[in-house]
This record gives structure tokens, sequence and C-alpha cells, in this order.
């Protein structure tokens, strides 16, 4: 009865969310960071441009912070663009970037950020977005994966890049590194600095934010769009779960528990990790607002599972029985809004003066007018219905001897939203 009942209600539920989501002006949750600290879950999410963090107490969310930071320069406040929580020396701090720069504060004992320090490149790398891998502070930008210490200084670095889904680039240790591109979970090897292995998965559209999942052991779990999988290191396939033909998003685990938990738009599904069967599911569609689309996914051990699902909609937290303990509803206004990460794409990413190249990307505003700036030479054009574009360009000239790398950068007009990716430009 239950698959039945699942075929029967899905059609529904998919028109009344996407009927109710056009006429929304808010900004929605589609990720952020979780983790427990002294059996507390703390919740972190720059999604409304502002670094938002919350705590979990007595079964109800509370905001203990949500700022932006003033630029003096241009007299404006800036939009956080991604966060991470970490534990160190049994404090809690988070991480934040803006553009070329880097903040980290410490939540304290009364629940206050308190900022430690703070970096700004002087190089124009734009950090797309902080995390950690393993024990390490990581960013990810166009020019790869860096490492940094706990002061901020860098220590290593890696020639990884995914420049249409950054979010997608994880590590749940200090060996390998793991990458969601171009309908391939690639595995790569941080000491031989290679991929140690390729998986082929099946999305209907290669363009998305999807999280894998390493547990323990070493296994691979990652959904697409058909099924939920579980790989060894060797790219064998051990188990899988078909769902419900949904856009496959987030899978995480808590390493406390035998569970995995999916996201694929429509709610969220609970497997069991040995075998990959059916424990439980739950929709959020309605759980804690009308307009619920579970996207991001962070399974956290705090006394039990906790699900944090960024919902569209809201921030919602269920336990491992997927009942709702509590939500967070967005609040920050947005006339319009993007449907999707920034990104850029060069068909290739040299050539000589004069010479014609593709660029394309997609995360602005729907129909929006871009200006795209190589190496100052200014070209205008407007973005899709779905924030996305295409364009030919001509190489500027190079009046250096030698090979010299600029900047190609792709500024959305009304949303005020910017990226930049590196050309090589041949004399």
């Amino acid at each position: 009865m239950k698959k039945y009942f699942l075929l029967f209600i899905i059609p529904l539920l998919i028109v009344l969310f996407f009927a109710h989501n056009g006429q929304s002006k808010i900004k929605s949750y589609y990720s952020g960071d979780a983790i427990n600290f002294n059996d507390i879950l703390y919740i972190s999410s720059t999604d409304s441009g502002n670094l938002e963090v919350l705590k979990l107490e007595n079964n109800k969310l509370k905001l203990i912070n949500k700022s932006k930071i003033y630029n003096q320069t241009y007299n404006r406040y800036d939009d956080f663009f991604s966060s991470k929580l970490s534990i160190e020396n049994n404090h809690l701090y988070v991480y934040a970037t803006i553009g070329f720069s880097l903040y980290k504060y410490e939540i304290n004992n009364d629940n206050k950020l308190v900022l430690i320090t703070n970096q700004q490149n002087t190089y124009w790398e734009w950090y797309n977005r902080i995390d950690k891998f393993g024990d390490k502070i990581v960013t990810l930008s166009d020019r790869g994966v860096k490492i940094w210490n706990t002061d901020l200084q860098v220590i290593d670095s890696y020639n990884i890049t995914n420049s249409k889904t950054p979010y997608n680039i994880r590590a749940y240790d200090n060996n390998l590194i793991i990458n969601i591109k171009d309908n391939y979970l690639n595995v790569f090897d941080k000491s031989t600095r290679t991929i140690l292995k390729s998986i082929a998965l099946n999305y209907k559209d290669s363009v998305g934010n999807r999280q894998a999942y390493q547990d323990i052991n070493k296994n691979l779990y990652v959904v697409d769009d058909y099924y939920a999988k579980k790989f060894n290191l060797d790219g064998k396939l051990l188990a899988s779960f078909k769902h419900l033909d949904q856009p496959g998003y987030d899978i995480s685990g808590s390493d406390f528990t035998d569970y995995v938990y999916f996201s694929n738009g429509m709610g969220v599904v609970k497997l069991n990790k040995n075998d990959m069967s059916l424990a439980d599911y739950a929709f959020t569609g309605g759980i804690a607002g009308p307009r619920g689309w579970a996207m991001g996914l962070k399974a956290v051990y705090a006394n039990g599972d906790k699900i944090v699902i960024f919902n569209s909609s809201t921030i919602l937290v269920l336990n491992d029985k997927l009942n709702k303990i509590d939500s967070y509803v967005a609040t920050e206004e947005d006339l319009e809004s993007s449907t999707e990460n920034l990104f850029l794409n060069l068909e290739n990413n040299s050539g000589t003066s004069g010479a014609s190249i593709k660029l394309s990307g997609g995360g602005y505003f729907p129909n929006e007018k871009l200006i795209i700036d190589f190496d100052n030479t200014i070209t205008y054009i407007q973005a899709t219905n779905r924030g996305r574009f295409e364009t030919d360009l001509v190489v500027p000239t190079n009046n250096l001897n030698a090979r010299q790398v600029v900047d190609i950068k792709v500024d959305g007009e009304g949303s005020k939203l910017s990226y930049s990716i590196s050309f090589n430009i041949i004399k």
C-alpha cells in the first residue's frame, strides 16, 4: 500500500509545490551545516545572504545570530556566501566567506558570535565555499581546493575544481576527496594527487547540488535521479534503492547508527546502511509550511540521529523516526531569486588573441542583464528564464611576450551576483 500511496500523491504534491513557489518572494534555504556541540544541535546557513546560526534547545530552534558585514568602500552590506561549523579544543566556531574574504567567529557561552580573525586575499580568488575535510578547514574556488590551518593560513592545495557546482566537492577523512561532476562520482586520492576511481551516475541534469557521503568503513553513498547507491572504493555497486524518479540531492549519515538518509525534493528517505533497504520516509512539502522542497540535508548524532533539512521555506529538524522536532521559517524577502548556484564553464581555458571561445554559465536571476568583463573588454547579454546563458567571446590582445592569465568576470546587473573564471591568453 505504501508504494501505491506514493505514486498517487506525488503528482498532487508537485502541482501544489510549484504553484505556490512561483508566487513566493522569500529567499529559499537549500544548503547549510549542522553539528553537535555538548549535546546541543547547532545549524548555520548563508542562503539568505546573512550568516544565520541556530541552536536546538528543549526541542525548539532558536536563532542566535543573523548578520551581514558592512562594506565601507561601497557603502553597503555584503552577503555571506557559505559557512562551516567547527569544534576546536572544546570551543565552537563558525567560518564564513564573503567573496575574497574569510571570517572566523567563536560562538561563546552567551550564544554571541565573537570575531577571532579574518583574511582577505589580494589575488582575486573568489571563495565559492568553505568546508571541513577531515579535521582541516578548506576553501573551494575555480582555482582548486586550499587547505588552511586554524589561523587561516594556507598549508596545502589540490587541483580539484567543479565550476558548475562546487557544493559537490566533499571529504570525510584526510585521505580522499569525492566530487560529483558531469554524471560521475570522482574519488580523488590526496596522497597520489590523482583520481582513484570514476563511478558513473544517472542525473537528468548534470548541473545541480548533490552531496555524497563516505562512512567510517570507506563505503560511498550517493543518490542520483533514480537510485540511492552504495559503492566500495573499487567502484563496485554493493546495494541500491530505487526511489521516485525525483531529483537526487544529498545523502548523509551520522556514523553512530546503521542508517543513511537522502533528500529528493518530495521529502526524506531513511535506508539501512547494510543493504540499502527502506526503513522509513517522510514528505516535507507541508510538514513545516506550504513551500517545502527537501534539498540540502545533514544527519547529526545528538542523543539519536537528528536530520537537518534545508527545505526551501524552512530549516527543518526531524528525529530518527522522521517526525518533526521543530522548524525555522525563511523571512528574508527577495523579489527575484536564482534557481541554482552560480557557475561558469569554458570549452577551452586557453587560446590566442583574436580566437573565438564559448562561455556558458548560470545561477543568475531569470532574464536579467549580464555584464561580461574579459580583461577589460565588456560584453552585454541577457540570461534566459532559467538564469543561464551561452555566448561566444573574442580573446583580447595580449601585449606580453608569454602566457597571460586573466579572469573572465560575469556580473548580474539586477541581482548583483558575480562570478569569475580564469583564462590563459597565449602569445
